[in-house]
């Protein structure tokens, strides 16, 4: 058929090109003029697009049958390009004539034969919608099973490939180690552990364990973005194809830091209880050889005493053996001090004399504290009788002079000094208006700052080496105190000692009468603090906000509560004007962004403002390098809140992080027992 085109001179009435041509039924192969009107139209072409030969000859193929706009710039590029542009490939969707879409993969070749009638393009389509349309269902497949995975809140997921490079990450591992899809992918396993964890090689030895047997469950700590360390349980398991080519490793991670914690707590209980049970049993065995050799002691006292009395008057073996009575009487003396120190007995309140006590303990204190140790005491002559357990009260006094002893490495001296107080107004925790006697043990010792200051009287904390201390001695002062209705402070500077008051009541019997012949200071006791500080309070679980917000409101604080760190900084930055708050207490391990990184960016913007660090993880994973002014220990109530208050804002006054607190009733002196 004529169309009335000229077509190009192509050799088209060769026989064996036409069969070819025409023959092919899954391609349409088409033939474009120089202008880009069809010239050839075979049966692959009519059977893809609808239009038989007749119909398409002639017309524009670009204008009419090409799925961009007539004039596109790509056009008149294929139509007029350069000869480094001859070839032209592209996939969209095409119509057929009877208005169906089908997915059309399109290449264009440009054939330029040197003049008119040799030069044109070649066309050739082939249909993919079906191809297209399995490769959308795998994309959906990938992304449903993807948002499946990051469905699970506690577990997350991660792909590596055969070598062991990240190649997809789940939102759950987002949320566990702080880094993005973005950041992470592309990146080595080994990336998630810690530098000697690398030098040792234990992330290679990971995946070919899992490799050699097919899968590895392990736990350990895994790198966050922000430094930390997270303990997770991980278990690598090996892709394989159905035919067994090894393709790479799927990883799934549990965040186990919380058990991990409850576990190790638990285990320090245990060594604590076991330390414990084992002073006990050092206790009754204590008694039960001061018994035996005091039973020892009375035979040599009668057998020394009867010796002597059978010897003439002027004998010179006499004064040997007046000296061995001596020695005998004194060593008496010992076992029955440690007899009743060591006995095990129901708390008997009674009143005593503080100096009598204290002189009828020295000799077994100056035993315990050895020779580089001075003692010096400062007792008045009218010192007021206390209502006190006095074997409760002889163990406090010697928990304080040991840890006082083992803060000063090369010896030192102790002064231990009383006086009478009257206090006419009292505050919760600072006791209740009444006729006191204020107790003062001082130490030229270590000392501590202001973080150590707030922990001390927490039960088992201690800062003795392992198997020297077993955090109970303060602790267990601090119940003699609040047991007798007293009240326990500590002051101590890190380099300048510390000193341990104790605010005993007096006993009424006698308190009027040496009261009232002193002339006594009238105390009005108040809160550390003298003046209500605004404090934002920032943590992402909602019941420890409401609980910590009603804590400083309770202790007659203005609180602001919020629930992340991007929204206190947000609060701050809108009133930067002025100072917005006077404290923070955030607690650490909020997603997004830590307590450490909030407490990092405050001191960087507003350097004065001082920042507690709330949290359960232990002091390595939340070092703060003083970003913080103080830690405090979760769980925590009002007497601990307060106590490290007052130990941040007392030392920010001293200006050396050290200070006054008023203990909470779990608390130390220097280096704690």
């Amino acid at each position: 058929m004529d169309s009335g085109i000229d077509r190009p001179d192509w050799h088209l009435g060769d026989e064996t090109y036409r069969l070819f041509v025409e023959s092919v039924t899954d391609y349409a192969i088409i033939l474009l003029d120089r202008e880009g009107r069809i010239a050839t139209w075979n049966a692959g072409a009519e059977r893809l697009r609808g239009f038989s030969e007749r119909e398409v000859i002639g017309r524009d193929f670009f204008a009419d049958f090409y799925w961009q706009r007539p004039g596109d710039a790509k056009i008149a590029e294929i139509l007029h390009g350069s000869e480094h542009r001859m070839r032209h490939e592209v996939e969209g969707w095409c119509m057929r004539k009877d208005g169906g879409r089908f997915r059309c993969h399109l290449v264009l070749q440009r054939i330029d034969g040197g003049t008119p009638a040799k030069t044109g393009f070649v066309v050739i389509c082939r249909d993919r919608t079906q191809r297209y349309s399995a490769e959308g269902a795998s994309r959906r497949s990938e992304q449903q099973f993807r948002r499946l995975i990051g469905g699970f809140r506690d577990l997350a997921t991660c792909t590596l490939d055969q070598v062991g490079q990240i190649n997809s990450w789940s939102e759950a591992l987002e949320r566990m180690l702080g880094y993005g899809s973005g950041e992470i992918v592309g990146r080595a396993y080994a990336e998630l552990f810690s530098a000697e964890c690398c030098r040792l090689g234990l992330p290679s030895q990971a995946l070919e364990h899992a490799l050699r047997e097919g899968r590895l469950r392990q736990t350990g700590w895994r790198k966050a973005k922000d430094g930390t360390q997270v303990y997770a349980s991980e278990v690598i398991d090996v892709i394989r194809t159905e035919t067994g080519e090894h393709l790479g490793f799927s990883l799934a991670l549990r965040d186990v830091s919380a058990q991990a914690a409850t576990e190790e707590a638990l285990d320090a209980a245990r060594r604590a209880l076991f330390q414990s049970q084992k002073l006990e049993m050092i206790g009754q065995l204590t008694g039960g050889v001061a018994h035996d050799f005091n039973n020892l002691l009375s035979a040599i006292l009668g057998n020394l005493e009867l010796g002597r009395r059978r010897l003439p008057a002027d004998s010179d073996v006499t004064r040997f053996l007046d000296n061995a009575i001596v020695g005998a009487q004194r060593g008496a003396a010992l076992v029955s001090r440690m007899m009743n120190f060591a006995r095990e007995q129901e708390i008997e309140v009674r009143t005593i004399e503080l100096p009598a006590l204290f002189k009828e303990l020295c000799e077994l204190v100056a035993k315990a504290l050895g020779p580089e140790t001075v003692i010096q005491s400062n007792f008045p002559d009218r010192l007021a009788p206390l209502r006190i357990d006095p074997h409760q009260l002889e163990l406090a006094l010697m928990n304080l002079l040991i840890n006082a002893r083992d803060s000063m490495t090369k010896g030192g001296t102790i002064r231990l000094s009383a006086r009478n107080r009257r206090i006419s107004a009292g505050t919760d925790g600072f006791g209740e208006p009444g006729r006191y006697v204020q107790l003062d043990v001082t130490d030229d010792g270590c000392g501590m700052d202001a973080e150590t200051l707030s922990r001390a009287c927490e039960i088992f904390f201690t800062t003795k080496p392992p198997g020297k201390g077993t955090g109970l001695g303060l602790s267990m002062v601090q119940g003699l105190v609040d047991t007798v209705g007293g009240r326990m402070s500590i002051k101590s500077r890190p380099g300048r000692g510390t000193t341990v008051t104790l605010l005993l009541p007096a006993a009424p019997s006698r308190a009027d009468e040496v009261f009232a012949g002193d002339e006594l200071e009238t105390v009005h006791v108040q809160a550390p603090l003298e003046r209500k500080l605004r404090v934002l309070v920032v943590d992402d679980d909602a019941l420890v906000l409401m609980n910590s917000a009603a804590l400083l409101t309770d202790l007659g604080h203005e609180t602001t509560a919020l629930s992340s760190a991007e929204e206190a900084l947000t609060f701050l930055h809108s009133r930067s004007s002025r100072r917005p708050v006077d404290l923070i207490v955030t607690d650490h391990a909020m997603p997004r962004t830590t307590g450490l990184e909030l407490a990092q960016v405050v001191r960087s913007e507003w350097p004065s403002l001082p920042v507690i660090l709330a949290t359960g993880y232990s002091e390595d994973i939340v070092e703060g390098n003083g970003t913080v002014s103080a830690r405090l220990q979760k769980p925590f109530g009002i007497r601990d809140l307060r106590a490290v208050i007052a130990a941040v804002f007392e030392g920010a006054e001293a200006g050396n992080g050290g200070g006054v607190a008023t203990m909470p009733p779990h608390a130390s002196s220097a280096i704690l027992s």
